[in-house]
């Protein structure tokens, strides 16, 4: 019996390797890992180089001995041009990526990973964004960012109203887009209950594929534009939610294909840019977008984070649970084929207050983990200071809040004066310091001021 399981092929395939001389005449080798984790190579000889028979079987049985039912029992070598599997070969050179272990000594290694579902959260590619870091930079487009939390319940919608309503009081155009699909919440927030009904984003992914041109978001967007909210400042902030809730939404939902949202097949990916440049035109030019996605390992929040954002505010807790996801969510967003991580913002959240007696203990905890995890995970070289206040790692405390624990309503309820206190109450709280230094912190990773200039 073979002892081996799933995450120990691609050691195993290395020790064959080696132990066979073979390695000597190959320029390169391209582990691929089939939808059921089945193992098959590509091996690249090197010009002029003549692979016998007798070292191709001794590898053969190698492979089978080390590897047992994970051996796909395949090894392609390329023909030239007349090769019946060209363009197999092809595809495999286009979409393979050089492995972790990999120390650009002879021969190269590669993996070619093939999955059923999961893509935006496995891609290691660069994927177009909706429009460019630079004209973002430049002030010509709106910085998207997503709002994400790897467990549920750490206040991370409560965290992007306050930060919405923070960075609008001053001066600049935000919008709202809620992409908590399965989980919206948004809509609750801003708006009472009423019969009518207002799409949002899970009618534009659906409805913009069927209707065309017919359908614009630019007369779907909810204005919220109370002063009380705002301020002073002579804007509103526009609202995509994720749709009415009623005996239909299911039935959108089930009609959404979330799985390989990066595949080029799927029209989904596109519509994504569609909507948000359709929002930016809607709303008038923009400063950002803010988005609430989806928590956990959720193909939608993949997306959103890694390939749809120029930068991410991501949400933990100071517990094992929450380290576990976070680690893996910060190694997707370091983006190593890149040319550079995505910018993040980390959260500790539901962090203990200072009169709380094992507060620093807590806190101090929080941050030297993620240093560790942000050095070993996130950062390829010029790792900041451990104290720097302004690197990813440095996180943002929340502490809980007892008046953030009910639902938050940012309207009016009735006409009275005690409603009205009631709101200027919440929002004191709602962009109050911990909001005002994240939202100190998003703008200057996009060369900007908290007090927008004019």
């Amino acid at each position: 019996m073979i002892d081996i399981t799933f995450g120990e092929t691609f050691d195993k395939v290395q020790e064959c390797f080696e132990e066979s001389s073979i390695k000597d005449e190959l320029e390169s080798i391209t582990i691929i890992r089939d939808v059921k984790g089945k193992i098959r190579l590509f091996l690249e000889p090197l010009e002029n180089s003549n692979l016998e028979k007798d070292i191709l079987d001794d590898l053969e049985k190698s492979l089978d001995r080390k590897l047992g039912p994970y051996y796909g029992k395949d090894i392609w070598l390329p023909q030239g041009e007349k090769d019946g599997y060209k363009k197999l070969i092809d595809v495999i050179r286009e979409e393979r990526v050089i492995a972790e272990w990999d120390d650009e000594s002879q021969p190269c290694w590669y993996v070619l990973e093939r999955h059923v579902a999961k893509q935006a959260w496995t891609n290691q590619k660069e994927v177009e964004l909706p429009w460019s870091q630079e004209v973002v930079d430049k002030g010509y487009k709106p910085a998207i960012v997503s709002f994400f939390s790897f467990k549920g319940g750490v206040g991370r919608t409560t965290t992007l109203v306050a930060t919405a309503l923070t960075l609008a009081r001053h001066g600049y155009r935000v919008a709202i887009v809620d992409l908590d699909l399965e989980s919206p919440g948004i809509s609750t927030i801003f708006f009472p209950d009423t019969e009518e009904s207002f799409p949002g984003a899970i009618d534009y992914l659906l409805e913009k594929n069927i209707q065309g041109k017919n359908w614009k978001l630019s007369t779907h967007l909810q204005l919220v534009n109370d002063p009380i909210l705002l301020g002073d400042v002579e804007k509103s902030l526009p609202i995509l939610t994720a749709g009415n809730v009623d005996n239909n939404y299911l039935e959108k939902l089930a009609r959404l294909d979330c799985q390989n949202l990066l595949d080029f097949n799927n029209p989904l990916l596109k519509t994504w840019h569609d909507m948000f440049k359709e929002l930016n035109a809607a709303a008038r030019k923009l400063d950002f977008i803010l988005l609430d996605t989806r928590t956990g390992f959720h193909d939608i929040g993949g997306l959103a984070i890694a390939d749809l954002s120029h930068a991410a505010v991501i949400f933990g807790t100071q517990s094992r649970q929450s380290w576990n996801g976070l680690t893996h969510v910060i190694r997707r967003l370091a983006k190593p084929l890149a040319s550079k991580p995505l910018p993040v913002l980390l959260i500790h959240a539901l962090a203990p207050g200072l009169d709380v007696k094992w507060s620093e203990q807590e806190l101090g905890a929080f941050r030297e983990k993620a240093y560790i995890v942000f050095k070993e995970h996130y950062y390829r070289e010029d790792v900041p200071k451990s104290d720097d206040r302004e690197a990813s790692f440095y996180p943002i405390i929340i502490d809980w809040q007892s008046e953030l624990r009910r639902e938050i309503s940012l309207f009016k309820r009735d006409s009275t004066p005690e409603e009205d206190s009631r709101l200027s109450y919440l929002i004191d709280v709602l962009t109050g310091k911990p909001y005002q230094q994240l939202a100190e912190r998003l703008c200057s990773i996009f060369q900007r001021k908290l007090n927008k200039e004019n």
